[in-house]
């Protein structure tokens, strides 16, 4: 939901400029394992010297970076995308920051023409909000792998079919 009097953020191509503010955001969240952090540091320095395999966007606010989201084309698939990665500033969680970095991967992927996209989670509690927010996005559990991640931390596979 978007804070009223605040105008909807900026979407546009992540540039070399975000990476202090991605890098700042990412360790502001601790449940992610330094392994993780590191999985996502790495996939924009390969977007950002010129890779098209990781495609990466930010939000900004007030023409600073509020939010960032990592997608890609998947490997071998006839128009699906993958998430890699959505991540919002605490600050601005809950204020249609998320929302409308979706709907821009969704505009970009049907441009492309891609036809559906997929996101994966843990089950863990931790995850519980990343999960309502993917469904409140229009995406459906499609699959759990068991004790995927660790045993108790199951992989929750989501996909959304998009219109073109």
């Amino acid at each position: 939901m978007q804070q009223k009097g605040m105008s909807k953020p900026v979407i546009r191509n992540t540039i070399d400029e975000d990476r202090k503010a991605f890098l700042a955001l990412l360790e502001k969240f601790t449940h992610f394992t330094e392994e993780e952090k590191d999985c996502a540091l790495e996939l924009l320095d390969i977007y950002l010297k010129g890779s098209l395999e990781y495609l990466w966007l930010t939000a900004l606010v007030d023409d600073r970076p509020a939010g960032f989201v990592c997608y890609g084309e998947a490997a071998l698939s006839d128009g699906v995308y993958d998430i890699y990665w959505i991540l919002v500033a605490p600050r601005w969680q809950h204020h249609g920051i998320g929302k409308s970095l979706m709907e821009q991967v969704e505009k970009e992927v049907i441009k492309a023409g891609g036809r559906k996209l997929i996101i994966e989670t843990s089950s863990l509690p931790h995850y519980k909000d990343a999960r309502r927010f993917y469904k409140s996005c229009g995406f459906k559990e499609e699959a759990k792998i068991k004790d995927y991640y660790r045993p108790e931390d199951h992989k929750l596979i989501y996909t959304k079919t998009l219109r073109r």
